[in-house]
């Protein structure tokens, strides 16, 4: 098979996760709307055996390919900073809060992204480039502890500087 460049497969993989998404908030809609108990199990067994390994694959390669595809671009430092505030922002709820029963592990992950993306005397779009090594193995630990919710809460952040950065 020949190899796909990089920037379209990266729109692949964001295509498939947004479907992916989508197919998930709607089982989960008839998962809730679902009267009989037999269907509910049913309905959230597809969902833990076809979707969400399907979602955590995608996933992983997602940011595997961006992070290759960062290092060749060109980030805006006011961009760069926008992505910053708000992924910090995030990590900030979910640590405090702990939410879903995060496992250790994740948290402290969490917590190193949020500290090297504080680092001070850096610009916003080195932080960035420096952190993005550390999202792979996030996606590795959400994958093993099953998971869920917080790369998509990161996913749109990222692919909207990504998209902002090719159409300059």
């Amino acid at each position: 098979m020949p190899k796909m460049p990089q920037n379209s497969r990266l729109s692949d993989l964001k295509k498939n996760l947004q479907l992916l998404y989508e197919k998930l908030a709607g089982m989960e809609r008839s998962r809730i709307t679902a009267y009989d108990a037999e269907a509910k199990i049913s309905i959230e067994m597809r969902i833990r055996e076809e979707i969400l390994p399907d979602i955590r694959r995608y996933e992983a390669e997602y940011w595997q390919v961006l992070y290759q595809e960062f290092n060749t671009l060109s980030i805006d430092e006011i961009d760069a900073n926008d992505v910053i505030i708000e992924v910090t922002q995030t990590i900030e709820q979910i640590t405090k809060h702990r939410f879903n029963g995060y496992p250790d592990e994740i948290i402290h992950l969490l917590i190193e992204i949020r500290d090297k993306l504080r680092e001070p005397e850096k610009s916003s779009t080195a932080k960035l480039k420096a952190t993005l090594p550390l999202f792979p193995p996030f996606v590795s630990y959400e994958i093993e502890f099953g998971t869920q919710g917080i790369l998509q809460q990161f996913f749109p952040t990222f692919s909207r500087l990504l998209d902002k950065t090719k159409k300059k």
